[in-house]
């Protein structure tokens, strides 16, 4: 399919939150170890996923929302269970570092990716009805960004 303005913004809006999360201004704050352990190895969690994800995805990963012209819809690995788990990723990594080191700022940053993840799948699952016959099924199958166990999200 081809990439529309709407594909551009999202990208871009995301660098912009990815390099904000990066440049802090606001002082941390003391957290328990407990809370630094567990942030931490949600953080490593969600960059395993991520990266699972990127390498399922294959040939036909994209940055953009609208699929590669010629992409096949993914259904196996960690696909079965979520929809989008490169966000999954990326929102565990993102949340659980905040937490890990203090981070207010990179917090506010998280929940704005939170959100924009969210309207960014909204937008692309759109695109993808259009170019799957079958991702309706697919979707009702699979949650959003967790498993269908949660229902937040789905």
């Amino acid at each position: 399919m081809k990439t529309t303005t709407q594909d551009y913004i999202f990208v871009g809006l995301q660098f912009v939150l990815f390099a904000g999360y990066v440049f802090e201004w606001l002082p941390r704050v003391k957290v328990p170890p407990a809370v630094t352990v567990s942030g931490m190895a949600l953080a490593v969690l969600g960059l395993a996923i991520a990266v699972f994800s990127v390498i399922n995805l294959n040939r036909s990963l994209t940055v953009f929302p609208t699929s590669k012209k010629g992409a096949e819809l993914i259904e196996s690995g960690l696909y079965r269970w979520v929809r989008h788990p490169i966000y999954t990723g990326i929102i565990l990594l993102v949340f659980g570092f905040a937490a890990g080191i203090g981070s207010v700022h990179k917090l506010g940053i998280a929940i704005c990716m939170l959100v924009l993840f969210y309207l960014k799948s909204t937008y692309e699952e759109k695109q993808l009805l259009k170019q799957y016959p079958n991702y309706a099924d697919y979707r009702r199958r699979t949650g959003r960004f967790f498993p269908k166990l949660f229902k937040i999200f789905r």
